[in-house]
């Protein structure tokens, strides 16, 4: 048969016997067959049937579900309590307890005095920073001053703190007065002109010398910028009839900035700059030149010493006479063109 053909249906098939075995048919007399002959034939006509030769082997059914579960709870209740553990909410109850405490008086003020005096022993001390505001520029003064104001019409004259406002300061601004009405104005960041605000100074009175007013402005460091190197960058802007004039510092910008320090720090470096004195005493120096007991020893060995040199005869420096080798140019000549 090749590969594409197809079976007949004859080889597919197998005729078998409902109710009927090999040993029950070996097992009949033979007085039974050949009496009853004619009515076999006929029951074997009708019981037969055909089923395919791939058909499987009829098995036994497995045991259901229930009967599984019903043999693995029996297996369970004859093996020994185990210990389980159960939730709260399993049984009703509630997962969280919470409990209140009522913080009372103890009505003993030297029980309280023994407790802050424990407590004080383990507190960290607490700190307090003394804040400085330095300027990052040197304002110009006398004549320079004049010149610059000449030059710019306006320009920073001075920058000094406040005692009472450690994280501020005040500055004065020197403008050429150029026409009566006038105004200056400071704009200052704190966060490198991510933003920036405009504060208008104010005049001080009399300050008119016959060329040139001044104005005075007061600026402060705020949270979050009160840490150490924190900065204030500010430029002066003058407005007049004329226009406007602003003041710089040659494109740099006026900076102030903040310097914290603790008085603790200062002490403790105090106490590393002090040598500290040990209990042993201090090694002795040692000498490999004689002592002498008193000047006048000391005086006649140095005068012996200068005797005794006074009578060696030190040489004269020469200068070395350098020889030049004489050379023979014909024997040179002659050699070569042998």
């Amino acid at each position: 048969m090749s590969f594409l053909a197809i079976p007949t249906q004859e080889g597919l098939f197998t005729t078998i016997k409902n109710g009927k075995s090999a040993e029950g048919e070996e097992g009949k007399s033979r007085l039974d067959d050949e009496d009853n002959d004619e009515e076999d034939e006929d029951d074997d006509t009708e019981n037969v049937r055909l089923i395919p030769r791939c058909s499987p082997v009829p098995r036994r059914r497995g045991q259901s579900i229930f009967d599984e579960t019903a043999e693995y709870m029996r297996i369970q209740a004859s093996l020994p309590a185990r210990k389980g553990v159960l939730f709260a909410d399993t049984t009703g109850g509630d997962l969280v307890d919470v409990k209140e405490f009522i913080a009372f008086d103890s009505g003993d003020e030297e029980d309280d005095a023994r407790w802050e005096e424990e407590e004080a022993k383990y507190r960290k001390p607490q700190r307090e920073p003394t804040y400085l505001v330095q300027p990052d520029f040197n304002a110009p003064t006398g004549s320079a001053l004049l010149k610059a104001v000449r030059t710019n019409k306006v320009e920073v004259e001075q920058i000094s703190p406040v005692e009472s406002e450690p994280l501020a300061f005040t500055g004065v601004v020197r403008v050429l007065s150029i026409s009566f009405q006038k105004s200056v104005y400071i704009r200052s960041t704190m966060d490198n002109w991510a933003t920036y605000f405009d504060y208008p100074a104010d005049y001080v009175q009399d300050s008119y010398d016959g060329e040139t007013d001044q104005f005075t402005f007061k600026l402060s460091f705020a949270p979050p910028y009160i840490t150490h190197g924190s900065r204030i960058e500010f430029v002066i802007r003058y407005e007049t009839a004329d226009g406007d004039f602003w003041a710089n510092n040659s494109s740099m910008n006026y900076v102030v900035t903040l310097l914290l320090s603790y008085d603790d720090d200062s002490a403790q470096t105090n106490m590393d700059l002090q040598q500290p004195k040990g209990i042993l005493r201090p090694p002795k120096y040692y000498s490999m030149e004689p002592d002498y007991d008193s000047e006048e020893e000391l005086e006649k060995i140095a005068d012996g010493a200068r005797a005794s040199n006074s009578g060696i005869v030190r040489p004269t420096p020469v200068c070395p006479v350098i020889i030049q080798p004489e050379i023979d140019i014909e024997l040179i000549e002659a050699s070569a063109t042998t």
